[in-house]
């Protein structure tokens, strides 16, 4: 019995006992591609299978409409409609011509009621623009400019005009400060009697700031180029025959002074020198260090061991505000730290002291600069530390480029407005020391990105009543990057760096005093006394 259940479990099964397959259903498919439109019928499982039965081959740009492993369905019987765009690219590389400025020299050799002299004749330049040209079914629906090359650069018109002559000097209150052909040069109270402080070695411009009373100057030292960077701190008072003091605190990025201190004390920032562009590496640090007039010099306290943040490796800009906070940028954030009083950082451990608070006021996306260099906002406090300004980057557009507007933060109400809308990616921003004016560049031709032209302006503290000052309407040059404006003790006189030289502007009257006569070139301006300091 056993073995006749295991011959019929082992019996064959024969073919008429399989259940039936069932016969696949034809789906009404509308395909659409290359300019026609066909109703097929197709029994494929997905929208591939429809384009390869029909004879259909699509390029790994092209549009395909629903999905190609979108499966086949029919609603109610209704045709499916399946859409192929063609999607194809190319590069064109079309010639522009570069359209030539026009530089204005005012000299004294001509009365300003002589006719202008042209001293040379302006040519425009060729530039060979590549452009990335994308159709969708051989209509064009994308133009990108890619690269540009100059081939032949513009030639300024240059003109002479007569100009009553400036002043050969100017009176002001308290003290200013240049570098000038790697110099460290002092104006006290006037424009004709400046001084230069005895420092050994070379400026690199890195630290250059006046003390708030104005007793000593803070600087850096050292040689930094795209593959080297290192520098040390010092510190010198700008009385005659002062002699340098070493901080023994190398490699800074960053450094100021606290307005706010009763003891003069200042922040600072570090990096690792590397062998790569642009020849450090951020620490992203923060430090404290008290600067007594004498006694010992105490240990510097570490606030921030490191912070990350976008392009880290660049480091970030900081500002001071008059009441003793201090305002960071990174290349993606703005915000301010609560830093400790001095009492306070007196009973922290140098080591191991606590980060401050942090309050971020605005976040952006970084400008990526192709580059091995990372743009960092701009910071300028108003008088009172209500209100910080800074520049930000407010989004790129394909037409006209990155857009860098300038912003307002109230800093108590924790509210924010535009300030100045495509003032450009160098923009920057000062506050006057004592009635709320600003001060800032603004671009010229936003749309020139890095090349624009920049002119100085002067409004009141929310943009308004804006006019400009410097140069005049027709004019152009170039004003500095790093450091370019100072603001003096009373507010009448703004000093700025144009076109290398040292320029100070009278607000009241107009007149401009320039430092040019012996061709050197100045940067770094800066001005004491400024905050508490220039009230006592």
């Amino acid at each position: 019995m056993a073995g006749l259940l295991l011959a019929v479990a082992c019996a064959p099964v024969l073919e008429e006992e399989l259940p039936p397959t069932a016969a696949p259903v034809a789906v009404p498919v509308t395909l659409i591609a290359d300019g026609q439109t066909r109703a097929l019928l197709t029994t494929a499982a997905t929208v591939d299978g429809v384009l390869a039965e029909a004879g259909l081959a699509v390029a790994p740009a092209d549009e395909v409409t629903p999905p190609l492993i979108a499966p086949m369905t029919a609603a109610g019987g209704a045709p499916l409609v399946i859409t192929v765009v063609r999607v194809t690219e190319t590069t064109e590389v079309i010639p522009e011509a570069i359209p030539f400025g026009r530089q204005i020299v005012r000299s004294t050799e001509l009365s300003p009621d002589d006719p202008p002299r042209l001293l040379q004749t302006g040519e425009p330049g060729l530039s060979e623009v590549t452009v990335r040209i994308v159709y969708r079914d051989g209509l064009e629906v994308e133009r990108w400019p890619t690269a540009t090359t100059v081939i032949e650069p513009a030639r300024d018109e240059i003109v002479m005009i007569g100009v009553a002559g400036e002043r050969d000097r100017m009176t002001f209150a308290g003290l200013l400060a240049t570098i000038d052909d790697g110099r460290a040069i002092l104006l006290d109270g006037a424009t004709d009697a400046p001084r230069q402080i005895a420092i050994e070695g070379t400026l690199d411009g890195r630290v250059f700031q006046l003390s708030p009373d104005g007793a000593f100057l803070l600087y850096t030292s050292g040689e930094s180029d795209a593959v080297s960077f290192r520098n040390a701190l010092w510190l010198i008072a700008t009385a005659p025959d002062a002699v340098a003091r070493p901080l023994n605190i190398e490699n800074v990025l960053w450094a100021g002074w606290d307005p706010a201190a009763t003891t003069p004390r200042i922040a600072y920032t570090t990096a690792r020198s590397t062998t790569l562009p642009p020849g450090w590496e951020a620490n992203n640090d923060l430090w404290l260090l008290e600067l007594p007039a004498e006694g010992p010099q105490p240990a510097p306290v570490r606030l921030v061991e490191s912070y990350a943040t976008a392009y880290a490796w660049w480091g970030g800009q900081y500002a001071w505000s008059a009441d003793g906070r201090l305002a960071y940028a990174f290349a993606n954030e703005v915000g301010v730290l609560a830093m400790p009083t001095a009492e306070e950082a007196a009973l922290l451990d140098p080591t191991t002291a606590g980060a401050p608070q942090r309050t971020v006021l605005h976040t952006f996306t970084p400008f990526d600069t192709e580059a091995d260099w990372a743009w960092v906002p701009a910071l300028g406090w108003s008088a009172d530390g209500r209100f910080l300004a800074f520049t930000d980057h407010a989004g790129d557009d394909p037409d006209t480029g990155a857009r860098f507007d300038l912003r307002l933060a109230d800093v108590a109400a924790g509210n924010q407005t535009a300030l100045v809308e495509n003032a450009g990616i160098w923009a920057f921003v000062h506050w006057s020391p004592g009635d709320g004016r600003i001060a800032y560049l603004s671009a010229t031709d936003p749309a020139a990105g890095q090349d624009s032209a920049y002119a100085l302006w002067l409004a009141d503290s929310d943009g308004s009543e804006a006019r400009r000052l410097y140069p005049p309407e027709g004019e152009s040059g170039s004003f500095a990057r790093a450091q370019p404006l100072a603001w003096g003790p009373d507010a009448d006189r703004l000093a700025f760096i144009f076109d290398d030289a040292l320029h100070i502007l009278e607000l009241s009257s107009g007149e401009v005093y320039r430092a040019d006569r012996d061709d050197t070139i100045s940067s770094h301006p800066t001005w004491a006394p400024y905050g508490p300091a220039a009230d006592n």
